[in-house]
């Protein structure tokens, strides 16, 4: 299973996957948590963006498209077997185009808050957090997409694993996604990770 390879790498722990809107990251996510479900571990699943017709089923699940409503959230999180937050960037970056510069620093700050509220549910209750996001604007200067860091500054050093998602091709019968390692404690950057292939149904292929 594709949870126990995550969990083998991340432990409970924070893992957190970024990329282009696309890419496969709330899908990769997803199919974590339809596994968890059929092996009867809690799920807790926030979902910022509605990109996917998720069924909650069995999956305890929360809608939250507003930051600060996420982040009350959070501070009083469930206790669960695999956390997903799906994602940060959106709702963070949302509210940075609404505030003025003095509330620009609160936003960030409250991202490493975020990332410290998972890291003691995970050890409190010997979980695994996922945590999607999206990359820096990409107008930034870089010398290349590859250097682009995911939203959030310094509450990125709060992961245990950083993966990054990528469009393979996408086509009308078939989307095909690549999971690569960008910040790992156990893999070198650009690390091909897992494949993710979506078409009548999600198949995930690990590569490790």
């Amino acid at each position: 299973m594709i949870l126990a390879k995550v969990k083998e790498i991340v432990g409970n722990d924070l893992l957190q996957i970024f990329g282009k809107s696309g890419s496969g990251k709330s899908t990769f996510a997803y199919y974590i948590a339809k596994e968890a479900v059929e092996l009867k571990l809690k799920v807790v699943y926030i979902d910022t963006e509605r990109n996917l017709d998720i069924k909650e089923g069995s999956i305890e699940y929360y809608y939250i498209p507003d930051f600060d409503d996420l982040i009350e959230f959070c501070r009083r999180l469930p206790k669960a077997d695999l956390y997903i937050l799906d994602s940060l960037g959106f709702p963070a970056v949302s509210k940075l185009a609404t505030v003025g510069m003095r509330e620009k620093g609160d936003i960030f700050l409250n991202c490493i808050n975020l990332t410290h509220i998972f890291k003691i549910a995970t050890q409190k209750n010997k979980a695994l957090a996922i945590i999607t996001n999206q990359p820096v604007s990409e107008f930034a200067r870089k010398e290349s997409e590859d250097d682009l860091p995911p939203f959030g500054e310094k509450s990125i050093y709060g992961y245990k694993e950083i993966w990054r998602t990528y469009l393979i091709r996408a086509n009308i019968n078939e989307t095909l996604c690549s999971i690569k390692a960008w910040r790992s404690r156990k893999f070198g950057r650009g690390k091909e990770l897992f494949r993710v292939r979506i078409s009548n149904e999600v198949k995930v292929e690990s590569l490790i």
